[in-house]
């Protein structure tokens, strides 16, 4: 177990899977929010809490704000509609948002190295653009996310390089990460 504090500091390598196949760098994260949700059961005697446990429900919401590649944004938001010719996306009431998968590596001062994974998601915020004319800097947009809770029940996986001793899913966590790929074998 790493011993010392781990204070994330840089999101690189950004990755989303719409379906089957490799995942590709979405774009430039400026900053990556993440607040996993939680619930909690409380048991009462004579009108007294006498006890309470919190634990996870797999579900929360990642705020990113970014500069995204254009045709995940398109997916993301449903925005490539069949009935349109070629090169022309619309958004509205027959957009529907795609679930999707999302990667990305995460390191702290010491550039240790943190691998993180939420195997599906959902945008749950619409089209949202600013555009300033004669600004230095180019805008960057904000999505919000759903973080849904896959067929084992969490939401979120993250490892620290140092502790993977399986090279395989090292290599795969990135552009094939399935929560098949995390969990312990039965065989």
């Amino acid at each position: 177990m790493y011993e010392k504090n781990f204070a994330e500091y840089k999101v690189t390598n950004l990755s989303s899977k719409f379906d089957e196949g490799s995942a590709t760098k979405m774009g430039c994260v400026g900053t990556l929010e993440l607040e996993m949700n939680v619930k909690t059961v409380t048991k009462s005697c004579e009108g007294v809490v006498v006890k309470s446990r919190t634990k996870g429900d797999g579900t929360g919401t990642i705020t990113l704000t970014m500069h995204c590649k254009y045709s995940d944004y398109v997916k993301m938001h449903g925005m490539d509609l069949d009935n349109l010719k070629e090169g022309v996306y619309a958004y509205g009431q027959n957009s529907k948002h795609k679930e999707f998968c999302l990667t990305a590596e995460a390191y702290d001062e010491d550039d240790v190295k943190k691998y993180l994974a939420f195997p599906k998601v959902i945008a749950t915020s619409g089209v949202k653009k600013s555009v300033e004319n004669g600004a230095e800097e180019v805008a960057q947009i904000e999505l919000e996310l759903t973080v849904q809770p896959d067929d084992y029940g969490n939401g979120y996986y993250e490892a620290l390089d140092s502790e993977l001793t399986d090279n395989e899913l090292k290599t795969k966590w990135i552009n094939n990460f399935t929560p098949d790929l995390v969990q312990i074998s039965s065989t």
